[in-house]
């Protein structure tokens, strides 16, 4: 079990870090479109295509870093209030109720998409230059599969934190 959370928690900090490079290419192509736009009166037919692609993806890859180190947004209004073993417990609840459907639902449904994406190399219909979407399309699938993994490792500790009363140790 120790395994599996520790690579599940290499591979969320690995995909969180490769996604903040992404920031680079977002922010030159659009650099450059805003200059040839404004400047030369050209503007690119890739640029919006390219931008909704990189920040998707720069947002997707970094949502199970997010969770793995707690970055994610709570109401505090009665979880704050709960002693650690408390907090757990909550935590518990809420990946049973909402976070593992959600998750599960997330997963079979965009990788259903993705594939079928893949399939049959679709393009994006958004702009005249019209890339490929179905590359976009599987790394969203990628990352809520990241997602429901670094989740499942989130709730394995918990259930060791409230079983064991103390923090699990890697």
């Amino acid at each position: 079990m120790r395994k599996f959370i520790r690579g599940i928690d290499a591979v969320s900090k690995g995909a969180g870090s490769c996604a903040k490079y992404i920031i680079i290419p977002l922010f030159a192509g659009i650099l450059y479109d805003v200059f040839v736009r404004y400047v030369f009166n050209a503007p690119t037919i890739w640029a919006y295509d390219m931008g909704w692609m990189l920040y998707g993806v720069l947002a997707m890859l970094g949502t199970a870093y997010c969770l793995q180190v707690d970055g994610h947004v709570r109401m505090d209004l009665f979880y704050g209030r709960l002693s650690p073993r408390g907090k757990a417990i909550a935590e518990m609840v809420c990946y049973i109720v909402i976070f593992f459907p959600l998750a599960y639902f997330l997963v079979r449904y965009c990788g259903d998409h993705a594939i079928s994406s893949l399939i049959s190399r679709e393009c994006t219909s958004a702009s005249t230059w019209r890339p490929p979407v179905y590359p976009w399309k599987l790394v969203v699938a990628f990352s809520f599969l990241l997602l429901a993994l670094q989740g499942t490792a989130i709730f394995i500790k918990d259930v060791y934190f409230v079983v064991k009363r103390r923090p699990y140790e890697p």
